[in-house]
């Protein structure tokens, strides 16, 4: 009789360590970056690896509003891009990763394309914004005004999607997919729904 309840015992564990583990695998490729950084990075973060990529040197860090959010960014860059980040929280309630880049459209103006993944929808977000510098600089989030500038500096939806492609695709995810045997690619995303705000402009 204890043989078999010794048995039954284990046959439930191995099932319920089966309906624990499978959920949590990666289901595209924002997920594998995602929940990679999150096991390293309070440690070595994985990141790390990527050549050009710099941590934030502020980590690791304990500080109450930094303990959950390493970020990082690119030292060398495309020409015309002057900054590419790459972030997270890890802090339950906010859980997200965000690649934002920022690209000179004319003097004192620049387009900031800013693309949110949530761990927990399994959607990434595709946004942008126009920044204009002074002392202090301005974001301009309103659409109409968005599309304005945009069109005054001809620049169109598929010049958009030429950006991200660049910027998301052809940097940062061909550079994890260079330090990590991905199950994805940047052609291929995996289980993810796309939300893009310039899809229909």
């Amino acid at each position: 009789m204890k043989k078999i309840l010794g048995l039954l015992a284990l046959v439930l564990l191995i099932v319920l360590s089966c309906f624990y583990f499978f959920p949590k695998q990666p289901k595209n490729i924002f997920d594998e970056i995602y929940h990679e950084t999150e096991k390293t990075y309070r440690s070595n973060n994985i990141l790390r690896n990527i050549d050009g990529f710099e941590i934030d040197d502020v980590w690791p860090s304990d500080g109450e509003y930094f303990k959950y959010s390493p970020l990082g960014k690119y030292k060398t860059l495309p020409e015309d891009y002057l900054e590419l980040r790459v972030g997270f929280n890890f802090e339950k309630a906010y859980s997200k990763m965000f690649v934002s880049v920022e690209r000179k459209i004319a003097d004192g103006t620049k387009l900031w394309m800013v693309n949110k993944y949530n761990p927990n929808t399994k959607t990434i977000t595709k946004s942008i914004q126009i920044v204009l510098s002074g002392k202090e600089d301005s974001y301009i989030e309103d659409e109409a005004q968005v599309k304005s500038y945009l069109e005054k500096y001809g620049i169109t939806a598929k010049d958009l999607d030429f950006y991200y492609d660049e910027i998301v695709n052809q940097k940062v995810l061909k550079d994890w997919c260079s330090i990590y045997d991905s199950k994805y690619s940047p052609s291929n995303y995996g289980e993810v729904k796309v939300e893009t705000q310039w899809e229909n402009w």
